[in-house]
């Protein structure tokens, strides 16, 4: 390779300061007015239809309390049933999450949306036990296309260092849900008609997902680029910072890059955060279904009041999850707040399991919901630590299919013959919540440990007398992107290859071939020939002056690190080796 060509090499220092020193001048306030602007057209669309999925899915305990089981045969274990085929249905389908990534996201999630909201309202015409069965195992599959992506969705226009609380405001949409749903239940179940209760309560709470999916139509934007009510300063803006910390795909967001949604399977610290989805939703997916029927079996309430008091725990949760998740983004951690939260909420299920008073265990229901703090806190964790857009896709897979198997056994944990203390189910809970604590520290420490391995590769590799190190080689608060610093790293190496070899270009005498790539030296073309066998270093290798050294310059190579006997050797300033491919970059 001749001079030329190695200075416009693209791992050459001066092509990374170009970039490094063209940053646009966009500042902080113009950051902040377009996330506000974000906010305010996507939180609202994200959250309520959320809030209908969870409503449509939990309203056959409010159902059951109705009549439903007055006009269909529901008893014993066909209850649980019910709900078990709706989570079978919902764990084989959670491979639709990449619909948001393989197609136009307003046109996926209309058609979701109409879907479910149909099957929804045709449950208040079904007469019989199997009907019933079939319309769950549909809601299932319509459902399973659209929560479990949103979190995917969300990371097409939030940085990291802000999506923890989008995505709690999101996830929050299920506790305003169960909140709602126990008030709504108990209007609908004061209401005497030609129609049954329960058909209200289907129809009442089906037939406004329909609609609402005509507004999903028209103002869902399908990414940064695409979004009508942002100008091009503000889509820049939202780009800029968007890739500041995360590798984007604008411009080509459509497609699944499969090699990259094949990483997240290889990578053993993405198999954690599903089995804390997972014990998450042994924890809670029952509650909704059996809450209101605990309730009422305290014996200080009615069947009608135990309805209405469902609401108060999940608005309480309501505002943990956004509480949390907020304060999880401001001190850039997730894994404390994660344990925090699971600890409380097996506290409340042994508070369930061994006190009698109705009471205390009414009070128990308000800390056994902050369990589902630990969902929001899990989705915005596993954004965080998957570096692209496919990657991502398939981490979240993963979370949905292991996670959402949790409620198989959550619902099948409360038989009725527990009545009315349901012991075995509120241990099994407690259980599984200390289970998340366990695993969110053990998350923790597994990254604090590896950020430190990062940080101890950047020293190595980011000499301190050069100013013009990249922004993103330095450490710093909060999240880091992954794929930018090993690209950084990369960088960092390669100069101090240059810089070695312009050191030895200085040295008139040393005669011998010098391949960059291996910071090495070669004499001879036999060596030469033989090195290249194999390998791509054809464009890394340079012929240097054939001259006998004098003792001088064989002094300068010694110190070099280079045999003066054989004048094959490694440079001394060869950098340290680093595994690049398995650094994390954050927690």
């Amino acid at each position: 390779m001749d001079e030329k060509e190695i200075d416009q090499s693209p791992s050459h220092i001066e092509d990374i300061e170009l970039k490094d020193s063209a940053q646009p001048d966009f500042t902080p306030e113009e950051e902040a007015a377009v996330i506000r602007k974000l906010d305010y057209r996507l939180l609202p669309i994200v959250f309520v239809l959320y809030s209908l999925s969870v409503l449509d899915r939990s309203n056959l305990g409010n159902a059951r309390l109705a009549g439903l089981e007055d006009d269909i045969d529901i008893s014993g274990l066909r209850y649980n049933w019910l709900g078990t085929a709706f989570y079978i249905a919902y764990i084989l389908f959670q491979w639709t999450l990449i619909g948001w990534k393989q197609f136009p996201p307003h046109m996926f999630a209309t058609f979701v949306v109409f879907f479910w909201g149909f099957v929804a309202s045709i449950q208040a015409s079904v007469t019989t036990y199997p009907g019933l069965v079939v319309c769950r195992v549909f809601l299932g599959i319509a459902e399973a296309a659209y929560g479990p992506g949103v979190p995917l969705y969300l990371s097409y226009f939030y940085p990291r260092k802000k999506i923890g609380f989008r995505q709690g405001v999101f996830i929050s949409g299920a506790a305003m849900a169960n909140a709602y749903g126990g008030a709504l239940a108990y209007g609908i179940s004061q209401i005497r008609g030609s129609l049954a209760p329960w058909k209200i309560l289907f129809l009442i709470e089906g037939l406004p997902t329909c609609c609402v999916a005509i507004v999903v139509w028209f103002f869902l934007p399908d990414s940064i680029s695409k979004a009508s009510f942002l100008n091009d300063r503000e889509k820049a803006v939202a780009g800029f910072y968007l890739s500041c910390q995360q590798k984007s795909d604008q411009g080509q967001e459509l497609g699944i890059r499969l090699r990259e949604y094949l990483e997240a399977f290889k990578d053993p610290k993405f198999f954690i955060p599903p089995f804390i989805y997972f014990s998450c939703n042994v924890s809670f997916a029952s509650l909704p279904l059996f809450l209101p029927t605990i309730i009422s079996q305290i014996g200080t309430f009615t069947t009608i009041q135990s309805n209405g008091l469902s609401a108060p725990p999940y608005l309480l949760c309501f505002f943990m999850i956004i509480t949390l998740c907020f304060l999880s983004d401001r001190f850039g951690v997730r894994g404390p707040f994660c344990a925090g939260a699971s600890l409380t909420a097996a506290i409340g299920f042994v508070l369930s399991a061994t006190v009698q008073s109705g009471p205390v265990r009414y009070f128990a229901t308000f800390l056994s919901v902050q369990v589902f703090c630990c969902v929001a806190l899990t989705l915005a964790w596993v954004a965080n630590i998957a570096s692209t857009e496919s990657k991502r896709a398939g981490a979240y897979t993963m979370l949905a299919v292991i996670g959402q198997c949790g409620p198989l056994l959550g619902t099948n944990v409360f038989p009725s013959s527990d009545a009315p203390y349901y012991h075995k189910g509120m241990w099994i809970s407690a259980s599984f919540c200390l289970l998340i604590t366990v695993l969110s520290v053990t998350l923790s420490l597994a990254l604090i440990r590896e950020n430190k391995k990062l940080a101890k590769a950047e020293a190595q590799l980011a000499a301190p007398e050069d100013d013009k190190t990249p922004e993103t080689l330095r450490r710093g608060h909060g999240f880091r992107d992954l794929d930018q610093i090993r690209a950084d790293l990369k960088s960092a190496k390669h100069l101090r290859q240059h810089k070695a070899i312009k050191a030895a270009e200085d040295l008139p005498g040393l005669g011998e071939f010098y391949c960059v790539q291996c910071a090495k030296w070669f004499e001879g073309e036999h060596n030469l020939v033989q090195h290249r066998k194999g390998k791509n270093h054809k464009r890394r290798l340079r012929l240097l002056k054939e001259e006998p050294y004098t003792q001088e310059e064989a002094d300068a190579a010694a110190g070099l690190g280079i045999d003066n006997g054989t004048r094959t050797g490694k440079l001394q300033d060869e950098p340290a080796t680093i595994d690049t491919e398995n650094v994390v970059m954050h927690e």
